[in-house]
């Protein structure tokens, strides 16, 4: 069946679930059991949680639903509709590093890759000796949480008619580097190897909250509130009663704001992220020495090489290999990834004529990239507009892993069979193409304005502690300043996991608000 005859699990939704704020004329003043503060990977699973539980609820969106019938290959456009800020995002500090989040009904879960890794033993014993947290988030609490959303989004490692070129090439020769390469496990059922999950996948194949969770709560009863900005969280009596927000729109410049008050009798759940969490919580009147601080990341950087043979990044998983065997030793782990040409263009090395002929060769490279579990701590301000500050700056322990990964992927391209390497490092020759070059890698000086870098997975700056004193939030996931106040995305991590965050982010929202569910508090005053 085409597409275009195809009927998609955002098509059809109950008339009234959705309110677009680039449309709404009229105020709105309406009252919930709860209210969710974001859409993505946390917000998205908070509510379908609650809305099985029987409650009403709302969820709260800044950016716009972009449709499965939508989905734009272009980058351009694509970028321009479902990621903050167009993608032009950045962390500022020693070098500026690029930062993506989707703002979008999905938010990030609409433009990643949809990996499954669930939360390292390892973290849990950190967390547990280093912040306190074993009575709350154990390896036993949150297995039976991982085991629904695995089986509600039909988790799997991907499959041979997906795999690709790109994909196959790193697991067939992962062990020529002394490691072992896996098929990644994803959220997806269906898919069809259209490498597009960075722009949105065509098919609805891959499980976004956009395509899976929203939906199935707005079929439910719940409503959903898009391109609308919260502005803050509305706390009386020292609990939160609801959040006001205005209608948002693409081109603010054409938009007229209109006031959206939702009242919550129980409590609200903020899944906003771990960038716009802490200025939420600000802006609402919150204070603690914790808040916006201690913010992390797994910066990463990507490296192509160019093959006899055609490796045709546009067919394949998006990502689809991997492995974990340096996550412990080195603080990173290696990932394959294809690119849309205008993303891949990138990095192809040189100007004029020899920039246009390198183009050509595209369609015989595969990208293999790293992301690093880094030691760096950056924090979380308020700035003009509706944008947010983030500086961060590079530990000289995390350019170590950066650099050691980079020549990793190097030598494994060439072992592989690539004839050429682009390694995108500043001192470093713009084409290597021999193994002997790989030294001049390992050679390389720190200094990260000399690496591509960019980052994705974003933790802290609002982190669960025991105390006050230690964080902003506490067990129960509620904000130590506000009962009723409940953070839920990856904001309250004490530390990064070293593995892709999502299904850590899903398992929390899942168990808080299973938790929250089943002794809420009463109900609040009007």
């Amino acid at each position: 069946m085409s597409a275009e005859h195809s009927v998609f699990p955002d098509d059809n939704l109950p008339e009234g679930s959705v309110v677009d704020g680039e449309t709404l004329e009229r105020a709105i003043d309406e009252t919930f059991d709860f209210v969710v503060v974001g859409s993505g990977a946390a917000g998205g699973t908070a509510a379908w949680t609650l809305v099985q539980a029987g409650y009403s609820v709302a969820i709260v969106e800044e950016g716009p639903w972009v449709k499965t019938r939508e989905v734009d290959r272009r980058v351009f456009k694509a970028f321009q509709r479902a990621f903050r800020e167009a993608g032009t995002q950045v962390l500022l500090g020693n070098s500026i590093i690029p930062l993506l989040q989707g703002r979008c009904v999905g938010g990030s879960t609409l433009v990643n890759s949809a990996i499954v890794w669930r939360t390292p033993d390892d973290v849990f014993d950190e967390w547990k000796k280093d912040w306190g947290l074993g009575s709350v988030i154990t390896e036993a609490a949150l297995e039976p949480h991982f085991a629904a959303i695995e089986e509600e989004l039909k988790v799997h490692a991907v499959l041979d008619e997906a795999l690709g070129e790109n994909n196959r090439l790193f697991v067939d020769n992962a062990f020529k580097g002394g490691f072992v390469g896996t098929r990644m496990r994803r959220y997806e059922t269906g898919c069809k190897g259209s490498a597009q999950c960075l722009t949105g996948c065509p098919n609805a194949a891959k499980q976004g909250m956009n395509v899976s969770y929203i939906p199935w709560s707005l079929r439910k009863g719940a409503r959903i509130f898009t391109c609308a900005r919260v502005d803050t969280i509305d706390i009386r009596g020292g609990r939160a009663v609801g959040v006001t927000a205005s209608s948002s729109h693409t081109n603010p410049k054409f938009a007229k704001k209109v006031p959206i008050v939702l009242h919550a009798r129980r409590g609200v759940f903020l899944a906003a992220s771990t960038i716009q969490t802490p200025n939420i919580l600000r802006r609402s009147g919150v204070k603690n020495a914790h808040l916006g601080e201690h913010f992390m990341a797994h910066p990463g950087l990507g490296m192509p090489g160019i093959f006899d043979h055609k490796v045709d990044m546009h067919f394949g998983a998006t990502q689809g290999a991997e492995t974990i065997d340096f996550r412990k030793s080195d603080r990173f782990k290696l990932e394959t990834i294809s690119m849309q040409p205008e993303l891949a263009a990138t990095r192809i090395p040189g100007v004029g004529r020899e920039l246009v002929k390198r183009l050509t060769t595209l369609p015989h490279a595969a990208i293999w990239v790293v992301q690093i579990r880094a030691k760096a701590q950056g924090s979380i301000r308020p700035t003009f507009g509706d944008r947010d500050l983030v500086r961060y700056s590079m530990a000289k322990e995390d350019m170590v892993a950066a650099r050691k990964a980079a020549a990793l992927i190097a030598r494994l391209l060439f072992e592989s069979g690539a004839k050429e390497v682009w390694p995108g490092i500043h001192g470093v020759p713009e084409i290597i193409r021999s193994m002997d070059d790989v030294k001049l890698i390992e050679a390389a000086a720190l200094d990260s304005k000399n690496y591509s870098l960019i980052a994705s997975h974003l933790f802290g700056a609002a982190r669960m502690a025991q105390s006050e004193r230690d964080g902003v939030v506490g067990l129960d996931f509620s904000t130590h300043a506000a009962k009723g106040l409940y953070v839920v995305d990856s904001s309250i991590f004490p530390t990064n996991l070293g593995v892709n965050p999502q299904h850590s982010i899903m398992g929390l929202a899942r168990l808080a608000a299973t938790r929250v569910a089943a002794s809420p508090l009463a109900v609040a005053a009007a």
